[in-house]
């Protein structure tokens, strides 16, 4: 494979973003446990370890709520686990261990409970608490009235009926899974990092949600935060509001709203382009027909007119933009099309792509929406980009078909390249003086890479060219559909002075494949010490 990799995509089917940091606190405090506190008479001594199950009920604005797990009556009180309350409150509640302290957040608010307290603290002003913190069977339960009435509920017990009756404001809607929160009256926006943080006000959203809100993985590029929101609802047919925010220091400094017809494809919200001192990256935004690009100080470094570009009068989903090129779809055709800016030309990839009944499917079919079933893959250098498909006529089990398009605006440049050898040839002339470098990674970790120019990598260097020799001397040759691997990549490339390179990865079987995880050939060896081998060379960078 010829190595000159030009830009690097964000694309929602193969990149997987950076967002642990805005997992919801039910996913992380699974240790934590509420319970009522109820005015009737109770021991207030700790609850068994066996408590008694009882038919109660749960209602929060006068809809029954059912929990995951089963609410329980034990002395009075009724306990519920944290993975219900979160929901039921709309809340980040965490458990600290070391400092044996339950916090509360949501937007103005941080409640924080220590245990063996008398007393809480509500924005930094002490509260007296009329049921302490309690520990039972190792976990932590803390009374639910106190922590509703925080938030501004109510809570009311029916003991005759064994309801639990509660009535919270609906001023804030939660907008899950991440800690996002949207006041419907002032429009404010908040955003928790994590459990451990505050909710603060990023900024008013301009937009009045009318349907089913879903978030979209913040993408984080370097100071640049994306935060894409999208408003679904019927009208009569599927209709998509589509905001995207721009967040620098906690602030929204630009949003962009898009209207979609039936069909909405996530849009990027970025791309990196290679340079010779590390990656450069850029933030994308757009409203349908306007593509704004950013750099890492927030300012805008281009713009693209979409109907001016393409002669259509519509509005556009944009599922790539590089240096020199943008993939966008229509959304009244849905036909994916490619934008040249190198010699100004546009395409309609189907028509490139595709033949026979997929071709004619692609243009003719309007369920549920019409267009094609293509998707941007990425950009392998030197004009060639790569796009992922599911034919509607073939059972291929969710896994997409790699069909890929040379731009004719290259074709000087490939013919100038050098030809491309073989495995055997490139583990033949593989040495220290051949390979530039050897870039070693398992998904998203990235280990030390070995550089040819460096005298204490050189004997790695070696070990690697030990197992090409090994794997092209005694592997069985195999030649795989092209298809998008369902991982990400878990092995090393391995870089040669002459420009090419070559992959080394892992298999299933037990096997190291020498080759591509996208299809066409490779070489197999089922090998348990070359594997050995193969694994020691993943060596964590220095902190």
């Amino acid at each position: 494979m010829i190595k000159n990799l030009k830009t690097k995509f964000s694309c929602e089917m193969r990149i997987k973003l950076r967002w642990s940091s805005f997992l919801p606190a039910t996913l992380l405090a699974t240790a934590v446990a509420f319970v009522i506190a109820l005015p009737v008479s109770a021991d207030k001594s700790e609850a068994p370890a066996t408590s008694v199950k009882n038919d109660i009920n749960i209602t929060i604005n006068e809809k029954v709520v059912k929990t995951i797990t089963p609410p329980f009556l034990d002395q009075g009180v009724v306990y519920l686990p944290v993975r219900d309350i979160g929901e039921l409150l709309g809340t980040l509640v965490a458990w600290n261990t070391q400092a044996k302290t339950v916090t509360m957040r949501y937007p103005e608010l941080t409640v924080k409970v220590p245990f063996g307290s008398t007393s809480a603290s509500v924005n930094g002003q002490p509260v007296a608490l009329s049921t302490p913190l309690r520990m039972v069977d190792g976990r932590v339960y803390v009374p639910l009235r106190f922590f509703s009435e925080a938030v501004g509920a109510e809570v009311k017990w029916e003991a005759t009926t064994h309801n639990v009756r509660m009535t919270k404001p609906n001023d804030y809607l939660k907008l899950n899974p991440f800690a996002i929160w949207f006041n419907r009256t002032t429009r404010d926006l908040y955003m928790a990092k994590d459990e451990q943080f505050d909710a603060l006000s990023i900024g008013k959203l301009d937009a009045q949600l009318q349907g089913t809100v879903l978030v979209q993985y913040p993408s984080i590029q370097g100071e640049n935060t994306v935060l894409t929101l999208v408003d679904k609802y019927a009208s009569p047919h599927p209709h998509h509001e589509v905001y995207t925010l721009l967040i620098r220091d906690n602030q929204i400094v630009e949003q962009k709203h898009a209207s979609y017809d039936q069909r909405y494809d996530p849009n990027t919200s970025y791309y990196q382009v290679y340079d010779p001192n590390g990656w450069i990256q850029y933030t994308v935004l757009t409203d349908g027909k306007i593509v704004w690009v950013y750099n890492d100080e927030g300012k805008v470094v281009s713009t693209y007119d979409l109907p001016e570009l393409t002669q259509q009068d519509d509005v556009f989903g944009v599922q790539a933009v590089g240096t020199d090129f943008l993939v966008v779809r229509p959304n009244r055709s849905g036909l994916l099309t490619l934008i040249d800016l190198k010699d100004n030309s546009t395409v309609v990839l189907a028509d490139k792509l595709l033949t026979g009944k997929n071709l004619a499917y692609a243009h003719d079919n309007q369920t549920p929406y019409p267009g094609d079933s293509l998707n941007f893959g990425g950009d392998v250098g030197h004009g060639v980009l790569d796009f992922a498909y599911l034919s509607p006529f073939q059972n291929n089990n969710g896994q997409s078909e790699r069909l890929s398009y040379e731009r004719p605006s290259y074709e000087e440049e490939r013919k100038s390249l050098p030809k491309e050898r073989s495995f055997q040839e490139m583990a033949s002339t593989c040495s220290t003086d051949t390979v530039v470098s050897v870039d070693i990674k398992d998904g998203d970790l990235m280990y030390k890479p070995l550089i040819g120019t460096n005298k204490q990598d050189q004997e790695g260097i070696r070990t690697v060219c030990r197992i090409l020799k090994k794997i092209t001397a005694e592997g069985v040759e195999v030649t795989l559909p092209r298809t998008f691997p369902e991982t990400f990549f878990h092995g090393m490339s391995v870089n040669f002075s002459t420009g090419d390179s070559v992959s080394i990865h892992l298999a299933s079987g037990g096997k190291l494949a020498m080759g591509s995880e996208l299809g066409g050939k490779n070489i197999f060896l089922g090998d348990a010490q070359t594997i050995k081998e193969f694994e020691r060379l993943k060596v964590l960078p220095k902190q």
